[in-house]
């Protein structure tokens, strides 16, 4: 293991730079990729941080290298690591500032081809990261991805998220149909230079803002097979509602100032009724009745059909909702 300044980390090239120097590469680089797999950590549990690297440095099949980046926390990631020592592991240090800073600092570090994002307290699935490497198209920029494992706090199964979105995603995933998580999707790292940055502004949502960015400059190609065991507990949740429903709406909306010219379309009002069913389904979880019955018309008075499509969405959370409960009375 070995542990980075950040004053050390070189500057970020602007996209076009990092788009030219990968055009450039030796034709060796691409036949053998590198995969970063950068991993942004806050207060990490322990033994779920041992486990989620150990489960990234397993990896075969494919060269990786996994850079963590310890956002600040009051005990060092660097201290906790201490006894994983592999050349293939790297730890920067910055101020805390929230994953998307965090994720930002590690793209900076990162020395791969291609960049996967991924988290403190989940588990790749083996050979996952090989898998997804295969999927990815070596002459052309293509986001791969795989399905999700959702657990509870001891990676018990709970339901599987899967996607069967071919080709261009952007529609799909505006309107809240591309069903994948960020762990379990690989990036190029030209499409990471032409997304842009994590913003920092997101207290949540910022997954979806990134992953939209980037879709706009790339298809993607998913397989059903699990690429992360995604561990569900009460930490991992947002906290308010409010601040979900917040950042959906505002990660629409950077989407529609980008593209000034789908506005007034058939595809905006489609994306404002499934917003609101969203919202409806959210507010209404969490027993926000006024609000969610607010956002329940407008749902309906746009498109009656987003209410439906949000609902079965949300059935796999309301199943393990119950099973909880259940588990809990026993």
């Amino acid at each position: 293991m070995r542990t980075m300044d950040p004053t050390a980390v070189p500057p970020r090239k602007t996209p076009d730079e990092q788009v030219d120097a990968l055009a450039t590469a030796p034709a060796g680089d691409v036949s053998a990729p590198l995969v970063s797999l950068v991993m942004a950590a806050w207060k990490p549990r322990f033994d779920w941080l041992l486990a989620a690297v150990d489960s990234a440095l397993d990896h075969q099949g494919c060269d990786v290298e996994l850079v963590v980046v310890d956002d600040g926390s009051p005990e060092s990631v660097e201290s906790l690591l201490q006894e994983r020592q592999d050349p293939r592991l790297r730890v920067v240090r910055v101020p805390h500032g929230g994953e998307p800073r965090a994720r930002n600092a590690g793209t900076a570090a990162a020395r791969g081809h291609f960049i996967r994002y991924i988290d403190a307290d989940d588990v790749l699935a083996p050979g996952s990261t090989a898998r997804l490497v295969a999927l990815a198209d070596r002459h052309r920029p293509v986001i791969a991805y795989g399905a999700t494992q959702v657990c509870d706090e001891e990676l018990r199964p709970l339901w599987t998220m899967t996607s069967n979105v071919a080709g261009e995603a952007t529609s799909e995933c505006l309107l809240g149909n591309f069903s994948v998580r960020v762990p379990s999707m690989l990036f190029p790292r030209s499409v990471v230079a032409l997304a842009g940055e994590w913003d920092p502004g997101f207290r949540v949502s910022h997954d979806w803002d990134f992953v939209l960015r980037a879709l706009e400059h790339a298809p993607v190609r998913g397989e059903g097979a699990v690429a992360t065991l995604y561990r569900r507990h009460g930490s991992s949740a947002t906290g308010d509602p409010l601040h979900g429903v917040d950042g959906a709406q505002r990660v629409v909306a950077r989407y529609f100032e980008r593209h000034p010219e789908q506005r007034g379309t058939a595809l905006e009002r489609r994306t404002h009724a499934s917003l609101d069913a969203f919202g409806a389904r959210v507010m209404l979880t969490h027993g926000r009745w006024r609000a969610g019955t607010r956002l329940l018309a407008g749902a309906l008075l746009r498109n009656p059909t987003a209410m439906m499509r949000e609902a079965l969405r949300g059935l796999p959370s309301a199943r393990e909702r119950l099973q909880r409960r259940l588990a809990r009375g026993r």
